[in-house]
């Protein structure tokens, strides 16, 4: 049995490349090295997983006789210089393929596509014409451009590799996002639902690829763990070297991971090594993050600076107009501990389409079908819903993450499985997604699924080269902590959280007058007056006037109770 897979439209990060595929700068010197790049599999474009499909080549900037030169959107003028070589354009103005196709027709083996905005490099569509481009095209990101641009523009200096590395180096090992055994959590742990080695550990191993032309002698893996701010090392081991031969790979096992307690953050790196020097370091060492969280349930990494939900890349299935649907599933022995009280998501769209205004909704799922293995689907007989929150977007905030509470609190249940799912209702929603993680091994061992989307009616387990899940989390909480008021404070949940303007405070069973004082970073007062609990529940506060930044708001009810809150303003 397979998985369900769909084709998605994706934006704002590099989608899944095959392993041994890489842009490689071979002279200067100075310049020499990997570049992080996304890579055009559409149309005719030759397969760089086959390595006589690779291309070296001089790279040089295209002219299309406008003040835009280097955008590459109309037939080229200096065809002469293209011919033979890697033609660089500007991402902009102009469809990918339509870029590609100009410098095809003037003789180029190859198109590298510099990226426009900061970050990285995105996924690229083949537009009207893509589809007849017969040679291979990627985008780099802005940052290489800007470095690389100088030795680009004499036409002759900058020497690039573009293809597999199976074979080009002498000794090679490496690995990559697929070939690690990652935490079943994904990027994150609940403090409360795991206290201890007995509730909670990590099974940790490694896919050891030789992509070089010579056996590697003494192969092999180690992991190392640093318990985060103090970096102080709390599991370091190798596993037993073996030789590995050209073209072969070989999965290590190392020992578990585990804790007596759960704190901070772990750093997790691993990395291989060999007796011989490896002539292509850039595969052979990879950095994730396993955050205790006290609020946070779900399998993306968390952001180590603001302790937010991160989104790599935000998605929508191809073709889609009417809106879908994107869910994480889980269960947990110890589930009965916390109290489901909202969920964190981001979401982005086109280019020039505003999210003003647009509807998403989140549902909490009790999910009652037969879970038999990491394939297992929900279907819609099998949901039964429990609570919900539902967001308008007030401006366009992108890739943003915001928070929503629920209609109601709810405590969970120990080993029940769970579906939050996360609702949009046209095309112009691309969810969040987390695609730094892949889940296939850890997966294989535990046979368990841990997210699914469904479309037009139908549901899938994922997207069609994207790895990951979702980065939809629920916001869950010490459920004896649920209604409790200490020293007369009153905990609220404001939501939108980064806001652009407006910010929305649930006050359930609190009405009247009450004072409200904000306060900037600086300690500065910038808000001072009596405000009303709305009808509905919710008090309404107006931040349009104030600038960018992370401000603390303090309440005082008339019943001498107090409550305290910080929202981060993004215009």
């Amino acid at each position: 049995m397979k998985k369900a897979l769909l084709t998605f439209v994706i934006a704002l990060a590099a989608t899944a490349l095959s392993a041994q595929v890489t842009v490689y700068v071979q002279q200067p010197p100075s310049l020499e090295g990997p570049l992080e790049f996304t890579w055009a599999q559409w149309g005719q474009n030759p397969d760089l997983n086959n390595s006589a499909n690779n291309i070296v080549g001089t790279a040089c900037f295209v002219d299309d006789g406008t003040t835009a030169d280097s955008l590459g959107c109309g037939p080229l003028v200096n065809g002469a210089q293209i011919s033979g070589k890697i033609a660089v354009v500007y991402r902009g103005t102009c469809e990918f393929g339509a870029k590609s196709m100009n410098a095809q027709d003037q003789g180029a083996i190859a198109v590298v596509i510099i990226n426009n905005q900061p970050g990285a490099p995105v996924a690229m569509g083949a537009g009207a014409v893509g589809a007849n481009v017969t040679i291979p095209v990627v985008m780099i990101t802005q940052e290489a451009g800007a470095t690389l641009r100088d030795a680009i523009a004499t036409c002759n200096d900058l020497e690039l590799f573009i293809g597999s590395q199976q074979n080009f180096y002498q000794y090679n090992l490496g690995f990559y996002a697929p070939d690690m055994l990652v935490p079943r959590t994904g990027g994150s742990i609940h403090s409360v639902l795991h206290t201890n080695a007995s509730e909670y550990s990590v099974d940790l191993g490694l896919n050891i690829h030789n992509y070089g032309a010579q056996a590697m002698p003494n192969s092999r893996a180690r992991c190392v763990i640093t318990q985060q701010p103090s970096g102080t090392v709390v599991y370091d081991e190798t596993s037993t070297g073996a030789d590995i031969p050209s073209g072969d790979s070989l999965y290590v096992a190392l020992p578990t991971f585990s804790q007596s307690s759960y704190s901070g953050r772990y750093e997790i790196v691993y990395s291989v090594q060999g007796d011989q020097a490896d002539e292509f370091a850039s595969n052979d060492s990879r950095t994730l993050n396993l955050s205790t969280t006290s609020d946070k349930l779900g399998y993306t990494q968390i952001n180590t600076s603001t302790d937010s939900i991160q989104s790599s890349t935000h998605v929508l299935p191809a073709n889609n107009t009417a809106g879908w649907r994107s869910c994480i599933l889980f269960k947990d022995p110890n589930a009965s501990r916390l109290g489901a009280t909202g969920f964190y998501f981001t979401a982005s769209g086109p280019a020039g389409t505003p999210l003003t205004d647009e509807i998403v909704e989140a549902t909490l799922f009790n999910w009652n079908g037969a879970v038999v293995d990491q394939i297992s689907l929900p279907t819609d007989a099998d949901l039964s819903p429990l609570t919900f929150g539902s967001y308008t977007f007030s401006s366009d905030l992108r890739n943003t993450p915001i928070y929503v509470p629920f209609t109601d609190v709810v405590t969970l249940v120990d080993d029940q499985w769970y579906a939050l799912c996360l609702d949009s209702y046209s095309g112009n929603v691309w969810h969040g997604w987390s695609g730094t993680l892949n889940f296939d091994r850890v997966q294989a061992v535990t046979l368990e699924p841990n997210s699914a989307i469904r479309d037009a009616g139908t549901w899938y387990n994922g997207f069609t080269g994207l790895d990951g899940t979702p980065s939809l989390t629920l916001a869950a909480v010490d459920v004896n902590t649920i209604g409790v008021e200490e020293h007369g404070q009153v905990e609220v949940s404001p939501y939108p959280n980064p806001t652009a303007n407006i910010v929305r405070v649930p006050m359930k069973g609190i009405s009247g007058k009450l004072g409200l004082r904000a306060f900037d970073a600086k300690g500065n007062c910038v808000i001072d007056q009596v405000n009303q609990v709305g009808g509905d529940g919710v008090l309404t506060i107006d931040m349009t006037g104030l600038a960018n930044g992370l401000y603390l708001f303090k309440l005082n009810l008339e019943d001498g109770r107090t409550s305290e809150f910080r929202v981060q303003l993004n215009k």
